[in-house]
């Protein structure tokens, strides 16, 4: 079963799409929102607005609802708009993994430590786990297959087969529009590009940098029937449910390599699905120059098996090896990490278009945050709106940029130190001590609800954009870090040189 197939196919029991639903709706508040793109972002942007009492429309290019992907993160800041949406909320709760398991290993297959259980990683203060984990495992399809039942609850059409060709905005309308591949024009008070890292939004977009480029690193990755995967003894006995029930994440560390495996079952202990990335550097000149990310561009499995014997990882626990080998061919997609600096701003000079989510920043999967912090651009726009009303859209763009622009960089700094971690650590110098390599998972980052953070900072951060207005600072931040400027090309340099990136304040 493909992974895009799979929220096909599961039983959610979470609620079939128009069934009675107990959403508060703010009264309307005449803004009209054009979103265009329906991933993570665009369709948390889509329910927000709503909620929030704004009219919304969402364009898609490709030409149905199936999502492909596998596994990500997202993190209890991405998750806590989640709340407002009680049969939303019982679909999470039944996607979500359950007594689930971490463990590391070196790429040898060497463990470093034992196995800990994901509730060991829960802060105290709720009862609810799944309210209080800092990160959770989602599988991408359900994840996008629960917002779109979500969106039909609402009523909220999605337009398929709809390629955005050109932005535009009419300062003296006060509209910002799109233009498609066929000449059909869409227009709104507002547009939201969320079509990913290769919007044609950045022609408009005022910090707009042109092409992407790309971050030297790329993922081999994969989704398939766990029972497939288990009917080889080698695999089942490294990568099979943790004692025999439960789901069980893995990394594996190795030199400018790293490999994330998933068993993943549901509440119910059922749908079985593996999961699997291989993420590594690409060699000088290589295909990895590529910026083509398409989920339909696949590889062979010959193909990953030679790029795990190479240099300067050779030497794959077999198991790993057995693993790969489990995949159905033509499953394995590649996709290349690619990059754009970070910018301060996001909208066009009219303030008519706005991105948001991959289109307004770029984070490095070992984040681990990408997606909640598209969550929190759409929560937090969404808030902003309702605060300035339909005469004061320009300040709400402006103020929502405000809030983002710091965080979002602070946080993009995260992929580099993770990958710093995974690929960068001397293992024979990790013993059993799995901190030395696990992620960095800030407290500032997960704790954060981005829509009380708007509703309380919106009037100093607009005020401080008038003329005289006082400076604002931002508290969503480390304590004690100063945001600096800093590039791609910065980090890389630093690596070359051997120096790792100091991070300052409170990262804990």
């Amino acid at each position: 079963m493909a992974a895009d197939n799979f929220a096909q196919n599961i039983n959610t029991n979470g609620g079939a799409a128009g069934s009675a639903d107990d959403v508060k709706i703010a009264p309307p508040s005449g803004i009209s929102v054009l979103i265009v793109g329906a991933g993570v972002g665009g369709l948390m942007a889509a329910l927000e607005c709503h909620r929030k009492g704004h009219q919304v429309r969402i364009l898609e290019r490709s030409h149905n609802a199936s999502a492909g992907g596998d596994m990500f993160t997202i993190g209890l800041n991405g998750r806590m708009a989640i709340n407002h949406y009680p049969t939303m909320k019982r679909e999470l709760d039944h996607i979500s993994i359950h007594d689930g398991w971490m463990r590391h290993r070196k790429f040898t297959g060497d463990n470093i430590g034992e196995p800990v259980p994901m509730s060991k990683m829960v802060p105290a203060g709720a009862s609810d786990p799944i309210d209080r984990q800092p990160m959770m495992i989602q599988l991408r399809p359900l994840f996008h297959a629960m917002l779109y039942h979500q969106l039909e609850r609402f009523g909220i059409e999605v337009v398929y087969g709809k390629k955005v060709v050109r932005y535009y905005e009419d300062a003296a309308r006060g509209i910002g529009g799109v233009e498609t591949d066929n000449g059909e024009k869409f227009e709104a008070d507002l547009v939201f590009a969320g079509d990913g890292l290769n919007s044609k939004s950045h022609s408009i977009v005022m910090g707009g940098q042109g092409k992407t480029q790309p971050s030297g690193r790329s993922i081999f990755r994969a989704a398939w029937p766990l029972e497939t995967a288990m009917k080889d003894p080698l695999v089942k006995e490294y990568f099979g449910l943790k004692d025999g029930k439960d789901p069980q994440m893995q990394a594996w560390m190795g030199p400018n390599t790293h490999s994330m495996a998933l068993s993943y079952v549901d509440k119910a202990r059922e749908n079985g699905l593996m999961c699997w990335g291989y993420t590594y550097t690409e060699p000088a000149g290589s295909k990895g120059q590529d910026t083509t990310q398409d989920w339909s561009r696949t590889v062979s499995t010959a193909e990953v098996l030679e790029m795990m014997n190479k240099a300067p990882a050779p030497g794959w626990n077999e198991a790993m090896h057995a693993l790969v080998r489990t995949i159905p061919e033509n499953s394995i997609v590649y996709w290349p990490l690619l990059w754009r600096d970070p910018t301060p701003c996001v909208h066009s000079a009219g303030c008519r278009v706005l991105q948001i989510g991959d289109a307004a920043h770029t984070l490095l999967p070992n984040s681990g945050f990408g997606a909640s912090m598209a969550i929190e651009d759409a929560v937090t726009i969404a808030t902003c709106l309702q605060k300035a009303g339909k005469d004061n859209i320009e300040t709400a763009v402006k103020t929502h940029a405000l809030l983002r622009a710091d965080r979002v960089s602070t946080t993009q700094l995260l992929g580099f130190v993770n990958s710093e971690r995974f690929q960068k650590t001397d293992l024979n110098k990790v013993g059993n001590d799995k901190s030395k390599v696990a992620a960095k998972v800030p407290k500032w980052i997960y704790q954060l609800d981005p829509e009380k953070y708007a509703e309380e900072k919106y009037e100093a951060a607009a005020a401080s954009l008038k003329e005289g207005g006082e400076p604002f600072v931002n508290t969503n931040l480390p304590e004690g870090f100063t945001p600096k400027p800093w590039t791609l090309e910065g980090i890389e340099m630093m690596e070359a040189e051997g120096k790792s990136i100091e991070l300052e304040g409170d990262w804990s």
